[in-house]
């Protein structure tokens, strides 16, 4: 059993992360825009980048899928040690919008809970 996706996961992660806030020079992504983690195919091919972005969800997804091409770049000149680079997809990191909800669910219970 390889570990090597994970590991390469967090390097892309910590790096991609680096590139987005030191490089990409693009008003459609929000300053507060966050790589949350980061899938690897077994065969390092292709790369799903999560992010959590505070403001235009969409808009910022589609620039930074539009700037995935100079992303990679980039991340090949600081994983000189990878022969392939991974092709970028980013998507939203919904987790948080998820763990939001449960918190309101769990909320709401104990409220009854305690008027009853």
């Amino acid at each position: 059993m390889s570990y090597r996706p994970d590991r390469v996961a967090g390097e892309i992660v910590r790096e991609v992360s680096r590139i987005i806030r030191d490089k990409v020079h693009n008003p459609k992504i929000p300053v507060m825009t966050t790589v949350t983690s980061a899938e690897v195919s077994k065969d390092l091919k292709y790369a799903t980048i999560y992010v959590s972005v505070i403001g235009d969800n969409e808009e910022a997804v589609s620039a930074l899928n539009s700037s995935a091409g100079f992303i990679r770049h980039e991340l090949a000149s600081s994983l000189r040690n990878m022969r392939v680079i991974p092709a970028l997809t980013f998507k939203i990191d919904s987790s948080g919008e998820y763990g939001r909800k449960i918190d309101s669910i769990l909320k709401e219970i104990s409220e009854n809970e305690c008027h009853s």
